[in-house]
């Protein structure tokens, strides 16, 4: 939505403005609450026919975090709901607009909306209605879930090479640097993490995603494919062949006037040990504990065996027939 179309609301509405001064996270009846959830509003609103506009201002949002704006007709009438919010440098996030009337019956409606930047954001919530009714409005967040934690196995956020949210234009591209080792399979996360209201062709988001390798060869993974919706994650399994830096890069093709979206790169496993078939492979070294041994074939040791015998033999006989040439001396003497 516009801010155009905004002020337009604003002038046929009637406008009321909170802020997020004094608002504790508490909970409804008034205790801190247990879990690391916490709640930024929690109210019931009353909203006046025939056009209404609520503004919650300077809401303090972290940055990498996904807060969830819920809403509930409580009253037995039905409306037209539109949702936006503006960030700290006044881009225009159009997250929810029904295009029917939402009623009663409807039950809740969940709107995700993950921060690329932190500062202060505001939140406006218009309707347009018959009769006058009453809405529960409810913003929350968890500060212990960043963007795609929820969808990334704790086994491979532990070793995160890359983590970034970023804010993205129609055709925009970013790029980063990574040092990446040889032989090892990483995996690779893209998710959209803000919602889109509108028609679903409005709402395309496409990505062409490029890694290349310290070569400056180009690996094309991704060319005008559509990114899912909040909660749908895009992955692949990427094995290098070489180390040293790698560059990642992406591009955001929208009808939208801003998107965040979110990516990461983690570590799995090492594919091979590393041995090209070209470079001889070192020799093992020698057990220092074992030494002095000399291995002897069989049928070395039958042929000394044998030698030796027949020495002894000759060496018997050499003795016998010089002690009889020395005995028959002296008889002759």
């Amino acid at each position: 939505m516009s801010l155009t179309l905004i002020g337009c609301l604003v002038v046929f509405g009637v406008q009321s403005t909170f802020s997020s001064t004094g608002m504790g996270l508490t909970t409804p009846d008034g205790d801190l609450k247990a879990s690391s959830e916490q709640d930024l509003v929690n109210k019931v609103f009353t909203f006046l026919s025939p056009n209404d506009t609520l503004r919650f201002e300077n809401l303090h949002l972290v940055e990498r975090v996904t807060y969830y704006v819920l809403l509930e007709i409580v009253t037995p009438h039905n409306c037209e709901i539109n949702v936006s919010i503006i960030d700290p440098v006044m881009d225009v996030y159009n997250v929810f607009e029904t295009e029917v009337n939402i009623s009663q019956d409807d039950d809740w409606f969940e709107i995700p909306f993950g921060t690329a930047i932190a500062g202060n954001y505001t939140f406006i919530i218009s309707i347009a209605c018959a009769l006058n009714l009453n809405l529960h409005i409810k913003i929350s967040f968890d500060s212990e879930v960043k963007c795609l934690y929820d969808m990334i196995a704790p086994k491979f956020l532990e070793h995160l090479k890359l983590y970034q949210v970023n804010k993205f234009y129609n055709g925009m591209v970013v790029e980063h640097n990574t040092v990446l080792k040889t032989d090892e399979s990483y995996k690779f996360y893209l998710g959209r993490v803000n919602a889109i209201g509108g028609l679903t062709v409005a709402n395309e988001v496409r990505v062409n995603y490029h890694v290349t390798d310290p070569d400056g060869i180009e690996f094309n993974i991704y060319q005008n494919e559509t990114i899912g919706n909040v909660g749908t994650l895009m992955h692949f399994d990427f094995g290098t062949a070489m180390e040293g830096i790698y560059t990642i890069k992406i591009r955001i093709l929208c009808q939208v006037e801003v998107v965040n979206i979110a990516y990461a790169i983690s570590e799995d496993y090492q594919i091979s040990t590393i041995n090209n078939g070209t470079t001889p492979k070192p020799e093992p070294q020698a057990n220092e504990t074992v030494r002095g041994y000399f291995y002897v074939p069989i049928e070395w040791t039958l042929v000394f065996g044998i030698s030796a015998g027949g020495f002894v033999v000759i060496l018997t006989v050499l003795v016998a027939v010089r002690r009889k040439r020395d005995s028959v001396s002296l008889q002759a003497n």
